[in-house]
């Protein structure tokens, strides 16, 4: 019922969510090649040189029997033109379970009867040899190699002898590394924290379903109380799935539960090998598992005796997944639970304001924590307004670090504490414009411009990879040099290693840890206090705990008010909020400084004053007279196509079809409000023209009832010109 529910839900096939949720190993892997016909071939030859025809007929020659990229649609023009044949292939996934050469003595032989009957061993190290064997049921022979030298030869000695005997078995792909952050319990509960424990342990003991909204301010043990609850629900016979929106914080979780629950632990999350998912897969469906830890596709664990479902940092936007399947998470969690008579806990110190108006209509009870453990007081905000700075000659435009940030970094240095400095842009320079013209240099397949990056003196697209060299010449007017502007996380780290040259920095960004195991590394060393200053951009607001944090440093703090979308002051609110909860966790006071060009913006405001109430209360009115959710549901319509003129045309006619079946509803039609066709902000990308059409209404029901009208129609209109349509349900991504 559940998959079902998503593929309704989400306008999705269910075989490709089915398909989705598996691990490899356990599902099969479809795809398509082309080949290229003798048309084709002599198309090739009139074809001018740099359509995207011919671009697509040369690399099929050029490539015969490579898997087709998607989307498919430009490869089925081609195909009824006669160009190519297209072929349908499987290919089984490499996961498998993980086969190895174990050696263990013959069943009832002893070592001492052995060792009575044999006289003495040739080697020397025989006798150590045999101990090490007997001493366990299932010896790897890799292990027994890796201690002797001469394991091979005395291993078919004794198993020609029949005393060993040598076997396959499987080998175990175990993803939970060292412990990082070891917990121990506290020796009692605050009375906020047992509060919300009683009742979710009365929710649990229903074995009904319910839904509960923890609303704990940053510090305030809201981690304890998902322990606790776990702990109830497993001594019940019960499983449970923990969710969090980074890797990152799986380890974190990690750390805390394995030191008080054992190993009956699941970590489930796409930073895993193909291997390592499908044994943590097979042993939750052999019910080795009590507690799965892990991002979004957690929740998909296969537990038949699921209990209890934790969402932590429910607001986060990472449980919308954005590629396909697009789901969020979060909310497919509570229906999850609703299918299995489990409950849900949703915790956040920054609730979404779609969750607090669900407890507001009696969807979710709301559980209050608003203060911090051991009544600790929150930590002392500021803004430096960097216009007025400006405006008065106090701050040069290429300075980074306003003069009360550098005072405030200098003194917790010497002091000896840890600072945090969260900046919301990678890379060293955002933009290169070109001297003569003043034009920006911009990613030929995207509408975004490059920016540049000190490793590798490259510019480079973030979204679709492309790289350049700096010593290039402008696109646009051919000539003139370029002028580097902006700053990102790599510029920032370079300035305060000027500035402060005895301090120990680290980044931490999608660009510093690309490989497995590299954002563990820095937050271990941050943890060990062997970094002083950790720079970073979103990953470092989660909720992570460093007592010897005292000082928290935004530096621009209006980048995430720029974005085309409703949900940008929400956004705004709950990251300065959540870092800002970084700050003074443990016994001295915290410290955060906020360098902003819109001081007087309501989300700045509200949560330089910990104000969560008069936030909500201005972002819902804000929602309750534009139409937006909680007051609306959304549907977005995203059209790609490789020209721009047909993928316009393409929405320009969808909308008029959407119009024109709302003309026919005279009842309901006025129900649902379309907006658009417009070009999406970032209006190309990976080669891909960008149109969307945005869908409001307040009946979900008669939303999908539309989308399911337009969507099968819609589609087979648009494959024959290249033209791809995604449905994305409940949008949060918007450019």
């Amino acid at each position: 019922p559940f998959f079902e529910w998503m593929a309704d839900y989400y306008m999705h096939p269910i075989g490709q969510l089915i398909q989705s949720a598996l691990p490899g190993g356990l599902n099969t892997d479809p795809y398509k090649t082309a080949l290229l016909t003798e048309e084709g071939l002599s198309a090739m030859a009139v074809l001018p040189p740099l359509s995207e025809e011919k671009r697509l007929l040369s690399r099929i020659k050029d490539h015969p029997g490579k898997r087709l990229p998607g989307p498919l649609q430009e490869f089925y023009v081609l195909q009824k033109k006669g160009w190519i044949i297209i072929r349908e292939r499987t290919r089984k996934r490499r996961a498998a379970p993980l086969m190895r050469k174990f050696v263990r003595p013959m069943k009832n032989v002893r070592l001492k009867s052995v060792l009575t009957k044999s006289g003495p061993f040739e080697a020397k190290n025989e006798l150590v040899f045999m101990e090490t064997v007997f001493s366990s049921d299932d010896t790897l022979l890799s292990e027994l190699t890796a201690k002797f030298t001469n394991a091979s030869y005395l291993e078919k000695k004794w198993v020609k002898k029949g005393i060993l005997e040598e076997y396959a078995g499987t080998v175990y792909r175990n993803p939970a590394g060292e412990i990082v952050f070891p917990s121990i319990a506290p020796v009692k509960l605050f009375e906020q924290q047992t509060q919300a424990v009683n009742h979710i342990k009365k929710c649990l003991d229903r074995k009904a379903f319910s839904a509960c909204l923890l609303h704990g301010v940053t510090g305030s043990g809201k981690t304890e109380v998902y322990y606790r609850a776990a702990r109830h629900a497993i001594r019940s016979g019960r499983q449970v799935i923990l969710m969090v929106p980074e890797i990152a914080l799986c380890v974190f979780m990690e750390g805390l539960f394995r030191t008080r629950l054992g190993n009956r632990i699941g970590i489930y999350h796409s930073g895993l090998s193909e291997g390592e998912r499908y044994d943590e897969w097979m042993r939750m469906a052999r019910g080795d598992v009590d507690l799965v830890i892990g991002a979004r596709s957690a929740l998909f664990a296969p537990l038949p005796e699921l209990g209890l479902i934790i969402v932590d940092e429910e607001h986060d936007s990472a449980y919308k997944q954005e590629n396909s399947p697009r789901y969020q998470a979060r909310d497919a969690a509570v229906v999850r639970a609703k299918l299995e008579k489990a409950m849900v806990t949703l915790g956040s110190g920054t609730p979404s304001v779609q969750s607090i108006y669900n407890t507001i209509n009696g969807r979710y009870h709301l559980l209050l924590m608003p203060d911090r453990i051991e009544k600790r007081p929150p930590p002392d905000v500021e803004i430096v307004d960097m216009k007025t700075l400006e405006d008065k000659g106090k701050q040069p435009k290429n300075e980074i670090l306003s003069p009360k940030l550098r005072e405030a970094l200098d003194q917790n240095l010497r002091e000896g504490n840890q600072t945090i400095l969260f900046l919301n842009r990678r890379g060293f320079h955002s933009l290169f414009l070109c001297r003569s013209c003043g034009k920006p240099i911009r990613c030929p397949n995207c509408d975004v411009t490059l920016t540049y990056h000190l490793m590798g003196h490259q510019l480079k697209c973030h979204y679709c990879g492309f790289y350049s060299g700096t010593k290039i010449k402008c696109p646009s007017c051919g000539r003139g040099e370029l002028k580097s502007y902006g700053f990102g996380t790599e510029k920032l780290e370079q300035t305060l290693t000027e500035l402060f040259p005895t301090a120990r920095i680290a980044r931490l960004d999608t660009d510093s840890t690309r490989k497995k195991g590299q954002a563990l590394q820095i937050l271990r060393k941050f943890s060990d206090y062997k970094t002083d200053i950790l720079v970073g951009t979103q990953m470092i607001t989660k909720g992570y705990d460093f007592p010897k944090v005292t000082l928290v440093g935004v530096i621009a703090a209006d980048l995430s008010l720029g974005f085309p979308d409703f949900r940008a002051g929400e956004r705004t609110f709950q990251i300065l909020s959540q870092v800002a909860g970084r700050s003074g966790r443990g016994s001295q006071r915290g410290r955060v400084i906020i360098q902003t060009f819109n001081p007087d913006h309501y989300a700045l405001i509200t949560a330089t004053a910990h104000d969560y109430q008069s936030f909500f209360e201005k972002e819902n009115d804000l929602r309750k007279l534009l139409r937006y959710p909680p007051f609306s549901h959304l549907a977005c319509l995203r059209l790609l196509g490789n020209s721009k003129r047909k993928t316009a045309g393409a929405a320009q006619r969808l909308s008029m079809g959407i119009r024109g079946i709302l003309a026919k509803w005279p009842k309901r039609g006025k129900e649902i409000l379309v907006l658009g066709p417009v070009e999406a902000p970032i209006s190309k990308i990976k080669g891909k023209f960008r149109w969307q059409i945005l869908l409001k209404s307040e009946s979900s029901s008669l939303l999908h009832h539309l989308l399911g009208r337009i969507e099968k129609s819609a589609r087979k209109d648009l494959k024959p010109i290249g033209v791809h349509l995604i449905l994305d349900v409940d949008p949060y991504q918007m450019l």
